[in-house]
């Protein structure tokens, strides 16, 4: 198998917040991109010892603190990687912190990370990690949020959850007929082959085993390109320095590009010493693919995730006819994460391009980490 290549905490917790003066309760619940089913019912709600006395702490103290107490009293899902993160801060003199902590804003806004819970009341949100994945709630629900992007006016989002296991989110209409087309057109000169970079035990095999696209990686030059940046970036709430550059893809017809994962196992890539670098062995990774598509195809071309709902292992990497499958729309875009918060590889995320079968289908994605890429700047 292969990983695309060019040149993401499971744990989720829902923290009810009242004054400290008023009887304080924690309630864990199994988020969307667990690999749990979603009929699972939620854990009961149980009493977080000591978070009085956290909400009267001042800045990231009190965050710290309830890190701390979450660890203890609910453990962490990634031990190894949680202490090896926390020394590396400690050695550098940066606050013990490895959670995200955000508030659950009312009103469509989307969750405020907080820099304190001096004052905080209502919902909390916890990620074991501290990269902020949407919840998915339950398959079909439906999220209206109003995003600010920088420098660009307010957009208003619907955020369908498509998959809980792997977590897939969709938005209608994120990019309009103008940038669709920008896209393509500043693309079409420079698309070339597409290429994969392979696994230990599939190096020197062609490309085209696999996939059978074109590729461009366009670089963020242009103020169109840098918009959509800050747009995926407010969406995500991850900053636009965890952004690979944008892949943009032509699938003509019969083309395709096999079901793969979009992270990079380390066991899978032992000898490659640019992606072991690039990984810290394991430590991170790419958190989720953030994927475009910029026209409509007349048949065929869909995202398919075989493993969808916990499905097996599927024996043809590609049937498109298992699990679920996006429809392309130009304009539509989908996220999924191939990681829990936690960074723990989420294997349900593998997905596919399927086979073209009339038309042709351009598409883009990008790649988010859970830390920072040379790529694009702030």
């Amino acid at each position: 198998m292969t990983c695309d290549m060019h040149s993401t905490s499971r744990l989720i917790h829902d923290i009810p917040v009242q004054h400290p003066s008023e009887k304080i309760r924690k309630t864990r619940t199994i988020p969307a991109q667990v690999t749990i089913p979603a009929t699972r019912p939620r854990w009961n709600s149980q009493e977080l010892t000591g978070l009085a006395s956290v909400l009267r702490e001042e800045g990231l103290n009190s965050l710290v603190s309830l890190q701390d107490l979450l660890v203890v009293q609910r453990s962490v899902l990634n031990q190894e990687r949680y202490e090896k993160l926390l020394q590396a801060r400690l050695k550098h003199n940066k606050p013990p912190l490895n959670f995200a902590f955000y508030a659950v804003e009312g009103d469509g806004m989307p969750p405020r990370k907080l820099e304190s819970l001096q004052g905080q009341s209502g919902m909390i949100l916890a990620f074991e990690g501290g990269t902020f994945v949407w919840p998915g709630i339950q398959l079909g629900y439906r999220r209206n949020v109003t995003l600010q992007p920088r420098n660009e006016a307010s957009i208003e989002l619907q955020i369908e959850t498509r998959s809980l296991q792997p977590l897939v989110v969709e938005i209608s209409s994120f990019l309009d007929e103008n940038d669709c087309q920008h896209i393509i057109d500043k693309a079409l000169p420079h698309i070339r082959k597409s290429s994969v970079k392979h696994m230990d035990q599939d190096v020197g095999k062609p490309d085209s085993n696999w996939r059978t696209s074109s590729t461009y990686f366009m670089p963020s030059d242009d103020a169109v390109l840098r918009r959509i940046d800050d747009r995926v970036s407010a969406l995500t709430l991850i900053k636009k320095t965890h952004q690979e550059l944008a892949q943009i893809l032509r699938y003509e017809q019969g083309e395709q590009y096999v079901a793969h994962h979009d992270y990079f196992d380390p066991e899978m890539y032992a000898q490659n010493r640019d992606i072991q670098e690039m990984i810290k062995r394991g430590l991170f990774n790419r958190l989720a693919t953030v994927f475009f598509y910029l026209t409509d195809v007349e048949e065929g071309g869909e995202t398919n995730f075989p493993r969808a709902d916990g499905l097996p292992q599927p024996h043809d990497f590609g049937d498109c006819s298992r699990g679920i499958s996006v429809y392309p729309r130009r304009g539509r875009i989908i996220i999924f994460y191939s990681q829990h918060p936690s960074a723990e590889a989420d294997e349900y995320s593998l997905h596919g391009g399927c086979q073209v079968k009339r038309g042709v289908k351009w598409s883009a994605n990008k790649w988010i980490w859970n830390k920072p890429m040379d790529y694009i700047q702030e």
